[in-house]
C-alpha cells in the first residue's frame, strides 16, 4: 500500500478544505514546495497533489508550482484538479507526473473518456457523497451511477480508482470502510482511499482490506498521524 501524503494548493499555498468548501480553508504552508521537502526530510516519499483554483476554473492554475514540488519528488507523483483536456494531461505526463487524476469532464463526456484509453496513467476521481457520484468539485451529482462508471473504466484501461467520501473529508472521522469495500467488490481496479483517515489504526485498516493506496491529509498536519509512523505500514 502506498501512503499518499496530500497537499491541496489555493493560491500559491498548500491548505486543506472541509468537506471541499472552498470557504472553509486552513492555509497549512505559504510555501508549498519548503513544506514538501519538510515532510520528505521526515519520511514521506509519494505524494497527492491538487490544484484546487484548477479545480474550481476547469484549467490548470497551479502549473509551474506543480512543476517545482515534482522537482523535489523521488517517488509516486499524482495530480488532480482542472485536468479536462488531453493536453493538459500530456503536459503533466512530460515532467513526469505518475497519476493523472480526471474527474468532471470524465464523467460528463463519454467520448472524452473512452479516449483515455491512449493513456496509462490515468486515475479516475469518483468522488461519493450519500452514495453518488460528484462532479464539478463536489457540487452537482453525475448522471451515472457507480456501477456504470467502474464498467467503464475497466473497458478503458483506468489505472486506478481515487475513491473519496465528501462527508468525510478533512473531518477527521474515519473512512468510509464499508463504501470502500462495495467498491472493491465491483472491480479489480486499484482503489485509493481518500477522506477522513484519522489515526494509524485508520491505515493498518485500510491495508489490511488491500486497497492500493491511502491519502493522508489533515491527520498529518494536525498531528494526529506521524510521517515516520504511517510509512511502516507503506510499501
Amino acid at each position: 500500500m502506498k501512503a499518499l501524503f496530500a497537499m491541496d494548493l489555493i493560491g500559491g499555498k498548500a491548505v486543506r478544505l472541509k468537506k471541499g468548501n472552498y470557504s472553509d480553508v486552513t492555509v497549512y504552508s505559504d510555501n508549498p514546495v519548503e513544506k514538501i521537502k519538510d515532510m520528505i526530510r521526515q519520511g514521506a516519499r509519494d505524494f497527492h497533489i491538487v490544484d484546487l483554483d484548477g479545480a474550481r476554473e476547469g484549467i490548470p492554475i497551479h502549473y509551474e508550482l506543480i512543476r517545482q514540488i515534482r522537482g523535489q519528488i523521488n517517488g509516486y507523483m499524482e495530480v488532480g484538479g482542472g485536468i479536462r483536456e488531453e493536453d493538459t494531461i500530456k503536459k503533466y505526463s512530460e515532467i513526469g507526473i505518475d497519476g493523472i487524476i480526471i474527474g468532471t469532464r470524465a464523467l460528463e463526456d463519454r467520448d472524452f473518456f473512452r479516449g483515455l484509453s491512449r493513456f496509462r496513467n490515468i486515475i479516475l476521481g469518483l468522488d461519493v457523497y450519500e452514495g453518488r457520484p460528484m462532479i464539478k468539485g463536489w457540487t452537482k451529482p453525475a448522471d451515472r451511477t457507480i456501477e456504470e462508471i467502474i464498467k467503464e473504466s475497466e473497458e478503458i484501461g483506468i489505472k486506478a480508482l481515487l475513491c473519496t467520501s465528501i462527508a468525510r473529508d478533512g473531518m477527521l472521522t474515519g473512512p468510509d470502510l464499508e463504501a470502500l469495500k462495495n467498491i472493491q467488490r465491483l472491480t479489480h481496479i486499484p482503489v485509493i482511499a481518500s477522506g477522513g483517515v484519522s489515526s494509524i489504526e485508520d491505515v493498518k485498516t485500510l491495508k489490511s482490506m488491500g486497497v492500493w493506496a491511502v491519502i493522508l491529509g489533515k491527520a498529518v498536519y494536525e498531528g494526529l498521524i506521524k510521517i515516520e509512523e504511517a510509512i511502516k505500514y507503506a510499501d
